[in-house]
């Protein structure tokens, strides 16, 4: 993916604007957001008493992220971090050697949260939602081949695991109906959950690090 001519560079840039102007309201000790679109449209500014950096970058994939997540470590200093990325690593025609190289760059990323200490809660990219407009570029199952392996990389590394991929999935391993807008992206229902989701893990991470 490296080798081809990266579409998003132009929103990027403006995210990166966005996001220095907001590391200064946000200030130290707060939690970090980080990943690709899914979490751009994360619109909460806070996760119970902890504001909210949102460092989402739509189209992102793996690889793109991974020399991001240091600088923003270093930068914003948060007490706390949350990730999620991969679902533009699952294209459709995706094979599993290509996973392989994904899940190497998620084990950096994993690593980068570990030598700041920076606590980290990952999240596996949610399912998809057959027969609605964007379905057919990406493919299920690559998606939960992903998933599997980013939860195989976070077990015993990181201080909270959602996985979306089976959370959000009815009986067969797609996506509930109303889980997303247009068969990737998360709807209001769904972002509902995923806040109530996020605030009872990281209580339960916070009481954990008093009792330490």
């Amino acid at each position: 993916m490296t080798s081809q001519p990266n579409p998003f560079a132009p929103h990027w840039l403006i995210r990166d604007i966005v996001i220095s102007a907001h590391k200064a309201a946000v200030g130290p000790g707060g939690l970090l957001f980080i990943g690709d679109s899914i979490v751009e449209a994360f619109y909460w500014n806070s996760i119970g008493a902890l504001p909210v950096l949102n460092a989402g970058f739509s189209g992102i994939w793996t690889e793109a992220l991974e020399p991001r997540v240091p600088l923003l470590l270093e930068s914003a200093e948060p007490s706390v971090a949350v990730l999620l990325v991969g679902t533009n690593d699952a294209k459709k025609d995706c094979t599993e050697s290509a996973l392989d190289g994904v899940t190497e760059h998620f084990e950096r990323i994993i690593g980068h949260f570990n030598g700041a200490q920076v606590p980290v809660v990952v999240l596996t990219p949610p399912p998809i939602e057959q027969a609605k407009r964007l379905t057919s570029f990406y493919s299920p199952d690559a998606m939960a081949s992903l998933s599997r392996r980013i939860v195989q990389v976070a077990e015993g590394r990181v201080a909270g695991l959602l996985d979306l991929q089976n959370a959000f999935a009815d009986g067969s391993g797609a996506a509930r109906a109303g889980i997303t807008t247009d068969g990737v992206h998360l709807s209001v229902q769904a972002y509902k959950l995923l806040y109530d989701m996020l605030e009872t893990t990281l209580a339960a991470q916070t009481v954990r690090r008093k009792r330490q």
